[in-house]
């Protein structure tokens, strides 16, 4: 599916603007083309494609040029510094962080999904995980936007829809969560030889752990809706805990990037522009003594923690010493570094969060709270002696004061480094709580300096397609950076 449109109507002046279609039609040709009008490439290739483009997401214009610093876990420097000061005027980077979306895996999956759906060629396994990478590639984009094309995305050519409806952030949702649903109860009884056993790069083809995999992104999923639609939410969190989840990093879904110069965040960290560790991430370490924080952050040019604030004004900035504070982590951003779409930390912490909204047991909460905790450390390999005195540490247990922000920031951290997630994290449950920038030093930007909390349609999509954008503005609100998506109700 990509973000598909036809400008021209059957009545508009063509010979006027045929000059203008020609030299947009390679590119138009590229956004419209319809994903599902493959019938003869392997499958097992575009599986594999898609889940490649899906990790690469990861580390994504809208990931390392927005989210990232959204979220306070670091600044850019030059040109790209410009989103951390909460501006608005990033009209290209808008179109292409929804184009690229659909285009990547959005496109290879709906291909998959097509090739294994049909008759000749049907294979339900296939299929199955083929929704699994849908649903997060997805989920994504309509967390980055709200309302999106989905139900009529990339049905371009096959079906002449050219201008596709924006879709409800709602129903999306409510779809999403059920395509995991049957995906897991098609592969708890597969037979693996109709999987994929020469192309998953996730689990090697063990379904046993494509399972807990989809559960667990259906529990993130779910907790993402705790309030809007607590009904929903708790339903659905109660037949996720009813099914395996991600319990161990064995069951973290990761991936290695082999191409090239490995991960981009070593790029990032080697070239240009250059990227420093957030004061507000290393300050938070560093208060609770987190042994994470020499994984995460590397030392700076005196060998101690430094990192820069974000929002900083240019002249601020210009005062700074940037060049000398902390660059991100090696374990982050070397070439074979992994990259995460998710762990069992995560998995861990959300239930302590149901357990704590919804069964209202904050003994429970507080195991599951600690072995998040306790399996993030083990992720990223942290020393058993050091391991073992931060779980004798206050921070390590629900006191009942301010459980919800202590669960919330230890999500926050146990997401590195799928940034993306992190600013979803803080949009959905405040936490950890993004000061308003109230200081002379700090760029309020368009959003009177509050974090912003969506990205904007583009002026490409509200010229193509502009009657399905107003629809889907009008119901959704302002085409603004501070708008809410539906979900976002803190």
């Amino acid at each position: 599916m990509q973000t598909i449109y036809k400008v021209i109507s059957k009545t508009a002046a063509v010979a006027v603007l045929g000059v203008l279609f020609l030299s947009c039609e390679g590119h138009l040709e590229d956004l419209y083309d319809n994903p599902n009008a493959v019938t003869e490439i392997d499958d097992a290739a575009l599986f594999t494609k898609a889940v490649r483009s899906l990790y690469q997401g990861t580390t994504d214009n809208g990931s390392s040029h927005f989210a990232g610093m959204y979220a306070h876990y670091y600044v850019a420097g030059s040109t790209w510094r410009a989103p951390d000061q909460y501006g608005d005027g990033h009209d290209q980077d808008y179109n292409s962080i929804m184009n690229e979306g659909y285009s990547g895996t959005i496109r290879h999956i709906e291909e998959v999904l097509e090739l294994t759906s049909k008759p000749g060629t049907q294979n339900n396994v296939r299929y199955a995980l083929a929704n699994i990478i849908a649903v997060l590639g997805y989920a994504k984009i309509t967390d980055g936007y709200g309302d999106v094309p989905y139900t009529e995305g990339g049905k371009g050519k096959s079906q002449d829809i050219l201008l596709p409806k924006y879709d409800p952030q709602e129903s999306i949702y409510k779809d999403l969560i059920m395509r995991l649903t049957n995906s897991i109860g098609t592969l708890k009884t597969a037979d693996p030889a109709m999987a994929y056993p020469d192309s998953d790069p996730i689990y090697n083809n063990d379904l046993e752990k494509w399972v807990r995999f989809a559960n667990s992104v259906r529990l993130r999923l779910a907790m993402r809706l705790r309030y809007v639609d607590a009904g929903l939410s708790r339903s659905t969190v109660s037949q996720c805990l009813s099914e395996p989840l991600m319990e161990t990093p064995e069951h973290d879904a990761y991936m290695i990037e082999t191409e090239g110069t490995g991960n981009a965040w070593f790029n990032r960290r080697t070239g240009f522009p250059s990227i420093k560790m957030s004061a507000f991430l290393i300050n938070q370490m560093q208060v609770t003594n987190d042994p994470r924080l020499t994984v995460f952050v590397g030392q700076d040019s005196n060998g101690q923690f430094s990192g820069i604030v974000n929002g900083l004004t240019d002249q601020a900035f210009g005062n700074s010493n940037f060049a000398n504070l902390s660059d991100m982590g090696l374990a982050l951003s070397s070439p074979e570094s992994k990259l995460y779409i998710m762990n069992a930390a995560e998995t861990w912490l959300l239930r302590a969060e149901a357990a704590l909204a919804y069964d209202e047991d904050p003994v429970q909460a507080n195991i599951l709270y600690r072995k998040g905790i306790e399996v993030s450390f083990n992720q990223w390999e942290v020393d058993a002696t050091e391991i073992t005195n931060f779980m004798g540490s206050t921070i390590a247990n629900l006191s009942g004061i301010n459980d919800e922000e202590q669960i919330g920031v230890q999500m926050w951290l146990a997401l590195i480094p799928n940034f993306f997630e992190g600013w979803s994290h803080i949009r959905r449950t405040g936490y950890p709580v993004i000061p308003v920038r109230t200081s002379d030093d700090l760029s309020t930007g368009a959003t009177n300096g509050i974090m912003p909390t969506r990205f904007m349609y583009s002026s490409f999509e509200l010229g193509a397609n502009s009657t399905n954008v107003q629809e889907a503005i009008s119901r959704q609100g302002a085409n603004k950076i501070d708008t809410k998506v539906w979900w976002d109700k803190n």
